[in-house]
């Protein structure tokens, strides 16, 4: 009896925790520090609900590209060829309808409705696609591409690490991560969250690779996605059969 009550109490004291307590500044280390939690999250679940994201396109319709089209315009098109690519990896997906009447005074409440449609559709990741741009004094004299992620979740974390490596943008030096707690889709989803500024629509070059690349820029985010899955809850890749989507992405 001794015996045995030593053996569940030795038991009982393997169980343990870990995840770190901030997302540290150094990507290395932030990594370090969230991948032991993620880890230990995906092994405990034994069946895991549908892996469902919410995409999120920009609202900024008054920002407009050389052809006359807008932000809202390329990263709606982005969203919806983002769709078909995580419908084939088995991933489903939530596009945030069309803002293109909500005026720019009410957009900080449509951005907090719609972190508010992801917990209530069960979303598992939130993205939210944009493109950036310059101080009007400075327009067009930056390029690059900027990662958002939430300083208070170690997964997007992770997540964003994951874009990051894997991301087209022309310059892999001029791919970076950021955090800023004060934009409405840092703050409010309740889900790993990221917020990808593509390129920099004011800069002719940036703004020429997103108009012609909008279905390669979907899928490479796609994959980003379906690889998080994989590492962080053990899914296998599917392959894509859909011949309409075989394309170069990474």
């Amino acid at each position: 009896m001794l015996k045995r009550m030593m053996s569940l109490l030795l038991t009982a004291g393997m169980l343990f925790c870990m995840g770190s307590t901030h997302v540290a500044a150094a990507e290395a280390s932030q990594v370090a520090g969230s991948e032991a939690l993620m880890r230990s999250s995906a092994s405990t679940k034994t069946e895991q609900p549908a892996f469902r994201v919410y995409l999120s396109p920009s609202p900024q319709y008054y920002n407009l590209y050389p052809d006359g089209k807008t932000e809202e315009d390329y990263m709606r098109q982005i969203a919806n060829w983002m769709a078909q690519y995580l419908h084939e990896y088995g991933i489903e997906t939530i596009i945030a309808p069309s803002s293109a009447q909500v005026p720019a005074s009410e957009w900080g409440t449509m951005l907090q409705e719609r972190a508010k449609q992801a917990v209530q559709n069960n979303c598992t990741l939130y993205l939210s696609i944009h493109s950036n741009a310059a101080p009007e004094a400075l327009s067009g004299q930056y390029n690059g591409c900027f990662i958002y992620y939430q300083t208070n979740h170690p997964m997007s974390g992770l997540w964003a690490q994951i874009v990051k490596n894997n991301f087209i943008y022309p310059e892999a030096d001029k791919i970076k991560l950021a955090n800023n707690q004060t934009l409405t889709e840092m703050a409010y989803p309740e889900m790993p969250a990221l917020l990808v500024q593509t390129a920099f629509h004011d800069y002719p070059r940036d703004a020429d690779w997103i108009m012609h690349n909008t279905q390669r820029i979907a899928a490479n985010l796609s994959y980003s996605i379906a690889q998080y899955r994989k590492e962080y809850y053990g899914v296998p890749i599917q392959e894509i059969t859909n011949p309409n989507l075989q394309i170069p992405f990474l």
